[in-house]
């Protein structure tokens, strides 16, 4: 236990026998009071306790007045006796000295009272201090208030800490950490918002993280191909200019797609969703990667089944099945087809892209949409890249809600895209 925490616990016990005291100081002025105030009622009515006492003395003799006097002075717990002429007390036959009309040794205060007949002295005294009989029931309910109290608040206390631990784990760099939020009280309610306040910067932390490496690894080559090409533009090589081109249009395609889904990643109503036409949309980007396809010699084939419309981003959707139809034609054979698939059912359209390679092995499919991942078999690449292009395609197809795998045909790989129709 560390001197932090052993400092917490003396300053709690403390604190606590600070408020018992409390506790038992007011309590027993509180007694006090109500025992001077019933002591000033019997004071009041003297002369009638008198009246009765010497009323049962004569007719029920001493047995009747103790009867009568234990039940006065059972309240106020004041002293009620009746002497004789000889100052014997009547009810117990003891002697018993007439006090003055003086305050009572150890009493709170107030005189006694002697009221004299011709037969006999009717003598009330104070309480000599503050009866136990009254002050133990109101200790105990205080005390029993002041313990539940106690309790309640360290409750409390203990379940605050507790959030107040994450909350520090959270704040020294820790984003994983997590509330229990279970109860549905006002604690439990503000886990809650801890922890969905925690899921969303962890997840814009986590969205720009991916970009500074994504940006990092993907722009590495073709900067440096851009550097070559700024290097024979300079010495007057045929096609320099071109190239340039060529590097710098990749570079600003490949920003916009990783911005794009950066941005949707964090705030999903910046999509910009309409209703799309899955088969003119496919048809589009099948024209637009034939030049590819030819140079690996290849050829596209568009096998639809009443595709239908998708809600969707069109400029993210059509970068996200771009990239994967440009992978296939990156991996399958010279002389092969590929096959481009667009259906699916009321729900939602389904999008597959299939070539005729090496495939991979069953236990790295689900690795290959990770970034920079690669495969090292024949289905290597050969036309560079890091291995983003399919991360980049499953992540634009998450942020419309749908989701993305690889299965081995043998031979050739398809990838399977699905998205709602909204």
């Amino acid at each position: 236990m560390s001197a932090k925490s052993r400092l917490g616990i003396v300053q709690r016990t403390f604190h606590l026998w600070l408020l018992l005291g409390g506790v038992f100081l007011a309590s027993t002025l509180l007694v006090a009071i109500n025992t001077a105030l019933m002591v000033r009622s019997a004071r009041g009515h003297f002369g009638n306790i008198c009246a009765a006492a010497q009323d049962a003395f004569e007719h029920g003799g001493p047995e009747a007045l103790s009867l009568l006097l234990r039940g006065v002075s059972a309240g106020p717990k004041v002293r009620v006796h009746l002497l004789d002429a000889h100052n014997r007390d009547l009810a117990t036959g003891e002697y018993r000295p007439r006090p003055t009309v003086a305050k009572s040794p150890g009493g709170l205060g107030a005189p006694a009272i002697v009221a004299e007949t011709n037969q006999y002295s009717c003598v009330l005294e104070p309480p000599e201090g503050v009866p136990l009989m009254v002050l133990g029931p109101v200790t105990w309910v205080l005390l029993f208030v002041s313990l539940l109290c106690w309790s309640v608040g360290a409750y409390v206390t203990w379940r605050v800490r507790k959030i107040e631990v994450v909350i520090r784990h959270f704040g020294s760099g820790a984003l994983t950490v997590r509330t229990a939020s279970e109860a549905p009280d006002a604690i439990g309610r503000l886990a809650t918002a801890f922890n969905e306040m925690a899921e969303r910067i962890e997840s814009l932390v986590e969205s720009h993280q991916r970009l500074c490496a994504d940006m990092a690894h993907e722009l590495r080559s073709p900067l440096s191909r851009l550097l070559l090409a700024v290097r024979g533009a300079r010495c007057g090589e045929a096609g320099s200019l071109d190239r340039l081109e060529g590097e710098a249009a990749r570079i600003n395609d490949l920003v916009a797609q990783l911005l794009d889904i950066a941005r949707a990643e964090v705030d999903p109503d910046v999509l910009d969703l309409e209703p799309l036409d899955l088969e003119s949309l496919l048809i589009e980007i099948a024209d637009h990667c034939r030049v590819e396809a030819a140079e690996r010699r290849c050829d596209i084939d568009l096998v639809f089944e009443a595709p239908g419309l998708v809600t969707a981003d069109a400029e993210l959707l059509r970068r996200a099945i771009e990239n994967v139809l440009r992978n296939a034609i990156q991996h399958t054979p010279q002389n092969t087809r590929i096959r481009l698939f667009g259906g699916g059912g009321p729900e939602q359209a389904t999008v597959s892209v299939r070539d005729w390679g090496p495939g991979v092995p069953d236990d790295v499919l689900a690795c290959i949409f990770r970034p920079f991942y690669r495969v090292d078999t024949a289905r290597a690449r050969t036309t560079g890249g890091v291995g983003l292009g399919l991360s980049i395609a499953q992540r634009a197809i998450a942020v419309h809600g749908g989701t993305m795998f690889a299965e081995n045909c043998a031979p050739g790989l398809q990838v399977v895209i699905r998205i709602p129709r909204r």
